[in-house]
C-alpha cells in the first residue's frame, strides 16, 4: 500500500466522517431524514473504489470477517470500520444500542430487518423485510432497530461501517432468538485491528 493512498484514504475517511457530524451532531437517535443523508455521505466515500483495495483488508486465517478501524474519535465516538466478510459471514438479530450506516463497497450482505413484537414477555420476532447492501447503496439503522445479517456470495465483500459509538464501547447490545424473542449480550468487540 502506497504512501499516497493511505493518505487520500485518511483524508476522505476524515471529510466523511465530519460531514456525518455535521449533520448527526450528538444527536443518539437521529431522524430518519438526517440519517439517510448520512448514509448517502458514506455511500460516497465507498463508491471511490480506487481507496478500498482487497489486499489492504485481508481476512486472516480460518476467520469469516474482519475489521478495520478507519476512524474513532477519543471518546469512541464516531468509530468507522472497513469490514472484510467472507461468504457465509452472518450474524442473528442484534440491536447496536447506537446509530450505525452501512455502505456497500462491493460483494454483499444482506440485512433481515425485525421488529419486537409490542406487549410483555418474549415472542417471535416480526419481519419487516430485507434490503442487500451492495455496491452502490447503504442502509442506516437506529439504535433499537434489530438485523441480521448474511454474506451469501459467491465473492467476499467488503463494507464500510460508521457507528455513533466504536465496538469496543457497546456494552448493552442483544442478540435476539427469532422464534422466542428472548435476548442475550452480545459481547463488545475490543482490539479491532
Amino acid at each position: 500500500m502506497s504512501s499516497t493512498l493511505t493518505q487520500q484514504r485518511a483524508t476522505a475517511v476524515r471529510d466523511t466522517v465530519a460531514q456525518v457530524r455535521a449533520l448527526l451532531g450528538q444527536d443518539a437517535a437521529p431522524g430518519l431524514a438526517q440519517a439517510q443523508c448520512a448514509a448517502a455521505c458514506m455511500q460516497k466515500l465507498a463508491a471511490q473504489t480506487a481507496l478500498w483495495d482487497s489486499r489492504d483488508f485481508p481476512i486472516e486465517g480460518d476467520k469469516l470477517w474482519q475489521a478495520y478501524t478507519l476512524h474513532e474519535d477519543a471518546d469512541g465516538a464516531y468509530a468507522m470500520y472497513a469490514v472484510a466478510m467472507h461468504p457465509g459471514h452472518a450474524q442473528p438479530p442484534h440491536d447496536h444500542t447506537t446509530w450505525a450506516l452501512i455502505a456497500g463497497v462491493r460483494g454483499a450482505e444482506r440485512n433481515s430487518l425485525y421488529r419486537r413484537p409490542q406487549g410483555s414477555g418474549p415472542a417471535p420476532l416480526a419481519h419487516l423485510g430485507d434490503i442487500t447492501v451492495a455496491a452502490g447503496n447503504s442502509l442506516a439503522l437506529g439504535p433499537t432497530d434489530l438485523h441480521a445479517i448474511e454474506v451469501p456470495g459467491p465473492g467476499d465483500a467488503l463494507h464500510l461501517h460508521l457507528y455513533g459509538r466504536g465496538f469496543a464501547h457497546l456494552q448493552e447490545r442483544r442478540i435476539f432468538d427469532l422464534l422466542t424473542g428472548e435476548s442475550r449480550a452480545f459481547p463488545a468487540i475490543p482490539n479491532v485491528s
